[in-house]
């Protein structure tokens, strides 16, 4: 999205921020309805698991928030990361802090699938060629 200023200068997203500010949350949420709906997570047990607050865990059950993009459901192999994430923390495998580290693997994925470029173009709708994926190192 661009934002126009008073001296016609325009900022974009970046792609780390796309995927920080919208797809993330959505990773999140998707993980959360997960282990409460499926594993039998109180909200708040999965709030402590995420580092979030049950709040949040509502909010993400409710889709209020959380769910900018039906992109990452179309995506079978992102729901298969999605699903191992949310089983091996219910199944006690991984922590905070390993689930955190799991994240990345969801953006490696939509830049390998070429699912980031797509989001990243939609969102800035003047960025005609994008090759920052290729030049990423993570």
């Amino acid at each position: 999205m661009f934002l126009n200023t008073n001296d016609n200068s325009f900022a974009m997203k970046t792609l780390c921020e796309l995927m920080s500010l919208e797809i993330l949350p959505t990773v999140r949420a998707l993980i959360a309805k997960r282990l409460v709906e499926t594993h039998g997570f109180s909200q708040k047990l999965a709030a402590e698991k995420l580092g979030t607050t049950q709040p949040a865990i509502s909010q993400y059950r409710r889709e209020l928030r959380g769910f900018k993009t039906s992109t990452l459901t179309r995506d079978r192999d992102l729901l298969k990361i999605i699903d191992s994430i949310s089983r091996r923390i219910a199944a006690g495998e991984i922590d905070q802090q390993q689930a955190a580290l799991e994240f990345c693997d969801v953006c490696r994925h939509m830049r390998k699938k070429g699912t980031a470029c797509e989001l990243h173009r939609k969102n800035n709708p003047l960025l005609e060629s994008c090759n920052i994926c290729e030049k990423l190192n993570c």
